[in-house]
């Protein structure tokens, strides 16, 4: 069985927590379309989401741990400490693995199906996947090193993560989550495991919707470019066209195939 485990943020470190509540929504019905029913969701979160979506493969657990501050640090030990907290709770469902997703990721309905055909493997990571900017018709296909972009991006074998990060006589505590160079920091995870002789395969599927504002579809605008290439030596427009080019090569338009296997 595969457990996946959700970390939400907290309303109180939340700009806009409907919209949180609403993207979360989203990933949860996407995790919820597998193919196969052997898998489980836990949700580790300070206090419910307000949506209007159940399953009765999903469960909550509020974590007690103080609110973090706004600072980038805080926040992100507070993520690590949910997602401990939830690999603790999954314990009871003995999983063959796990797979942390981010609470605005999408991820496709056949994972749970290809987990359960493979139970025996140490685990897998996303090297290639889709990147997607909200209310786009386009995304974007990665297809190296993926899961340096996302912490969706790793299935691993329970065993191994609850020898690693679990002591049964110790509580979990987050003043001991270290930063970095840590397993549940996505882009120290592969190498780390590689160093304790773990090797994860490349899951052979593109399995991961990365969702992201973060501009990258900004060579799409056309008033921006019209405007940045005002000003642009001979040099520099040579290297607009060739990132234009670049970022052609690798758009693929948002088909109902991807739609319906991801949920976006």
């Amino acid at each position: 069985m595969l457990v996946f485990i959700i970390p939400l943020k907290s309303s109180q470190v939340s700009q806009d927590w409907h919209l949180v509540c609403q993207l979360f929504a989203r990933t949860l019905r996407s995790v919820c379309n597998q193919t196969s029913e052997k898998f489980k969701i836990i949700v580790a979160c300070h206090e419910l989401p307000k949506i209007n979506f159940s399953h009765p493969n999903v469960s909550y657990t509020l974590v007690d741990c103080p609110i973090p501050n706004c600072d980038f640090i805080s926040k992100d030990k507070d993520k690590m400490y949910k997602m401990l907290v939830g690999l603790q709770q999954a314990q009871n469902f003995n999983p063959s693995h796990i797979m942390f997703v981010d609470a605005d990721d999408c991820v496709s309905k056949y994972l749970a199906e290809f987990v359960e055909k493979n139970k025996q493997s140490d685990g897998w990571v996303a090297n290639c996947g889709y990147e997607y900017r909200e209310n786009s018709k386009s995304l974007l296909v990665r297809n190296n090193k993926f899961y340096l972009r996302t912490n969706t991006s790793h299935v691993i074998k329970n065993e191994l993560l609850k020898k690693e990060l679990l002591d049964a006589n110790v509580q979990i505590d987050i003043n001991n989550i270290s930063h970095g160079n840590f397993i549940l920091q996505h882009i120290d995870t592969l190498r780390i495991l590689r160093e304790k002789g773990f090797l994860l395969a490349p899951l052979p599927f593109k399995a991961v919707v990365y969702i992201t504002n973060n501009g990258e579809n900004i060579w799409w605008n056309k008033n921006n470019l019209d405007i940045e290439e005002k000003n642009l030596t001979l040099n520099d427009k040579i290297k607009l066209f060739v990132r234009k080019i670049y970022w052609i090569t690798i758009t693929r338009p948002l088909t109902n195939s991807i739609y319906n296997e991801f949920g976006i």
